[in-house]
């Protein structure tokens, strides 16, 4: 605009001017006149392309954003090429490359809580899946003790399967729908926002008990994925509405994470009735607690699970199974005929159990499901059941050491918990050490570029790490697995083996089917170990304080 400003100053400046060179040539007593009028549109002039050059030349600041909680999308494990130093696949080209945002909620109600709770969840489930429609119907009732500081005037639900990488696939406004939900036996408003149920005007006191019963339908996407079903196979993780964790930020309900994990849970009691074709081969977090009753075409079955945080399941009608044993642990590997040349190395993965129980502390279920199934993401862990995926060209790499992985997080996410959005290093690095010390390359992998990590802390939260798109992207995976493991061993050679084993399993013990903090981790291997560790841990970029609260909405 300022240009065409420009242009046409001078061609009024030319007309003025031939008007006083023929004015003067004339010896026109107007001459005067002209001159005077070419001299204001010279100033002009000269002002607009001033004008111009300054605006040409200003630094453009982009307008300042709110931040909020943007949800990574593609990845969910590291590059291929940082595969020995990560433990897990980088995601196939099926996945899409972006998608909608999935939001946090930015109301925090409630104010903030010294104790994790609501305390002590019983969910008893009575579901039925039907694997034509690809859905599942049923009821849930969830029983817990308001163990908090504060009275209950709210109760949030994660509900993940409203999540849009699979609101994206059904097309649907929302792949879960709620209905006759009461809370104490009286009938309570709510509302579901993405993947945030809300139910409001609650009043639970402190040490009371609370119980939410609520229908639910869950519509499962065709989805090469955690939660969504591909062939034959249905892979039901996160599939539920699961009561969120209250804290010192009060109501924990952040987004989504398709890039990793954002779940956060308290360990509870499940109790699930699950019915579908007679057909379905299952696998489950918990055992089946009785033989299955037959009804015509259906089955119904019954599992429950005791100190988990949450109930996956896998199942197809074509799996086979492959049945070990690892000290008291009965491992079941599930597999179609087209994975079949991976079941040993996932049954030498299993092996990572006895290994890991040694280390850090005694495996404390009975059983463990390891399902092959067609995927992108390399793998996911849930209690009792982890998932490994293979992709559908065959390329599946260290079937071994991504099994290691996943069973690894049975002790970190599983046993020793946390809130894997806020403190994702506290999981991943963890798991990503524990299989780097079962493929036994601790010491023979290279050390990380720490060039490579940018301004990254591993205490930073996954909203910290994917503010500025691809490169942030690509310092989370570098940094909370490579260099969090590499971290992780670097502690090891600090304390010297026996002392950093002796302390992890305090750790363990201490933090047993808890939720653990970066301040717990560095309380614990100070007072064990009786070193001050405070160098050691600023300088590998571990700060507590990243996890401070700044302020809580009442």
């Amino acid at each position: 605009m300022k240009l065409i400003l420009v242009i046409l100053t001078f061609v009024v400046f030319l007309i003025f001017l031939s008007w006083t060179i023929v004015a003067s040539m004339k010896k026109t007593g107007k001459a005067k006149v002209q001159m005077i009028g070419t001299g204001v549109f010279l100033l002009l002039t000269l002002g607009a392309l001033f004008s111009y050059q300054n605006d040409s030349t200003k630094e453009v600041k982009p307008p300042k954003v709110v931040k909020t909680v943007a949800k990574p999308v593609t990845e969910e494990k590291p590059k291929a090429e940082e595969q020995n130093k990560a433990n897990e696949q980088k995601p196939t080209e099926e996945q899409p490359k972006t998608e909608p945002v999935d939001k946090r909620v930015d109301i925090v109600h409630g104010p903030a809580s010294k104790v994790k709770g609501p305390a002590d969840p019983k969910y008893v489930m009575d579901v039925t899946y039907d694997s034509i429609k690809h859905e599942i119907t049923g009821k849930m009732t969830v029983d817990f003790i308001n163990n908090l500081d504060v009275d209950l005037k709210n109760i949030y639900f994660n509900v993940w399967a409203n999540a849009n990488t699979y609101l994206a696939v059904t097309k649907k406004e929302s792949n879960v729908t709620v209905d006759q939900l009461t809370v104490n036996g009286q009938p309570a408003t709510y509302s579901l926002d993405g993947t945030a149920l809300h139910i409001p005007e609650v009043s639970i006191k402190r040490k009371e008990k609370g119980k939410v019963e609520m229908n639910f339908t869950v519509t499962v996407p065709e989805a090469l994925d955690r939660f969504g079903w591909n062939k034959t196979t249905t892979s039901l993780g996160n599939w539920f509405p699961i009561l969120a964790v209250y804290d010192n930020e009060g109501w924990n309900a952040d987004p989504y994470f398709n890039g990793g994990e954002s779940f956060y849970s308290l360990t509870g009691q499940f109790d699930v009735t699950l019915t579908t074709e007679k057909e379905q081969i299952i696998a489950t977090t918990g055992t089946e607690v009785v033989a299955p009753k037959i009804n015509g075409a259906l089955a119904t079955h019954q599992y429950k699970a005791e100190n988990v945080r949450d109930f996956a399941m896998e199942m197809d009608p074509t799996y086979k199974i492959k049945q070990t044993k690892v000290g008291n642990v009965n491992v079941n590997v599930y597999y179609k005929d087209e994975h079949a040349e991976y079941v040993d190395l996932m049954e030498y993965g299993s092996k990572s159990l006895q290994l890991f129980s040694e280390k850090f502390g005694a495996y404390p279920w009975p059983e463990l499901d390891i399902c092959a199934m067609e995927g992108w993401f390399g793998g996911m862990e849930y209690p009792q059941l982890v998932m490994i995926s293979i992709p559908s060209d065959g390329k599946a790499a260290r079937i071994d050491s991504t099994t290691a992985h996943e069973i690894g997080h049975q002790w970190f996410y599983g046993i020793i918990g946390n809130n894997e959005f806020d403190e994702p290093w506290l999981d991943e690095s963890f798991a990503s050490y524990a299989a780097a010390l079962f493929d036994k390359t601790l010491d023979t992998n290279p050390p990380v570029d720490e060039t490579r990590l940018a301004d990254g802390h591993l205490t930073h939260s996954i909203d910290n790490f994917f503010e500025n798109g691809t490169e942030s992207k690509r310092n989370y995976y570098y940094t909370i697995y490579a260099y969090g493991a590499q971290t992780v061993d670097d502690l090891r050679k600090e304390l010297g083996d026996d002392q950093f084993y002796a302390s992890m399993q305090a750790y363990f013990k201490a933090m047993k089917f808890g939720v653990s903090t970066t301040a717990d981790f560095i309380r614990i291997m100070q007072e064990t170990s009786k070193k001050d560790l405070t160098k050691f841990f600023e300088t590998h970029r571990i700060f507590p304080t990243d996890q401070e609260v700044v302020e809580v909405s009442s």
